[in-house]
């Protein structure tokens, strides 16, 4: 049956102080349910943790590398006893950032740890919310989509090891990789009568993406090309991992939902 009210449990957010993952603190701390933040920064999780402080939503923070072995168990031990109502994970590493290797192990296998860790402890109405890119549908050969579905089923880094030299093609790999495993885990969390869907942004406006069109011509080209003519905002990404969590999209599951300004559109993808 839908839900017609919104499932009690812990919120949480990875990547919470960074573009994506700021506006979604600020969107689900008006929920009141118990607000888990995870970030690598330490000094701007606290700013803000603060900032929330009259919320009204309990907050607690977790500062660490999302890839460490031991990240799921410390956030379990904040979760506690309480079932996770909601997750909105924007922690990953762009190109420009990271070596191949690097960008895969953050990007796709840090986080199939997570939901993994994550999937039992889902509240019946709760959904998952992972970032995926554009960049997964813009993948030209068949062989490396054969690769990455090979690696979500099982078949590990070693799967896509052949397209690992430069973290431009990575990255691309590592988000397909994400939406794939959406499609997969929206089983298990069926079983639990939650759900898990990927948001693949197009050119955002945070302090990455400034950093990756720096560094990239093509990337400056593409976003002329932009239909609405112009860059995404970080809140608009939170606002619909707001909607996705809530039980207005209580059958939206295991899919990916494109919010590119009509990009991929005008790409013919």
């Amino acid at each position: 049956m839908p839900h017609a009210a919104e499932p009690q449990g812990a919120i949480i957010i990875t990547g919470a102080a960074g573009g994506m993952g700021r506006p979604a603190a600020i969107r689900f701390a008006k929920r009141g349910q118990p607000l888990i933040l995870c970030d690598i920064s330490a000094e701007r999780l606290d700013a803000l943790a603060a900032e929330l402080a009259g919320s009204g939503a309990p907050v607690v923070t977790l500062a660490g590398d999302l890839s460490a072995p031991d990240f799921p168990a410390r956030l379990l031990a904040l979760v506690g006893d309480q079932e996770i109502a909601a997750v909105v994970h924007t922690a990953g590493l762009s190109p420009t950032m990271a070596d191949g290797d690097r960008v895969l192990e953050v990007n796709y296998f840090a986080t199939e740890r997570l939901v993994d860790a994550l999937a039992p402890r889902m509240a019946e109405g709760g959904c998952a919310v992972l970032i995926s890119s554009s960049s997964g549908y813009m993948i030209p050969a068949p062989e490396m989509i054969a690769a990455v579905k090979a690696m979500v089923d099982g078949g590990g880094r070693e799967a896509v090891a052949a397209f690992l030299q430069s973290p431009q093609t990575a990255y691309p790999i590592s988000k397909l990789g994400v939406m794939k495993l959406v499609a997969k885990e929206s089983v298990r969390f069926g079983q639990r009568g939650a759900r898990i869907v990927s948001i693949a942004p197009g050119f955002i406006d945070t302090e990455m993406s400034r950093a990756e069109a720096q560094a990239s011509e093509m990337m400056r080209a593409m976003m002329q090309r932009v239909p609405l003519q112009r860059m995404g905002l970080g809140d608009e990404i939170a606002s619909v991992a707001e909607f996705l969590c809530s039980p207005a999209a209580s059958y939206i599951s295991g899919c990916d939902i494109k919010v590119d300004g009509g990009s991929l559109g005008e790409m013919g993808l």
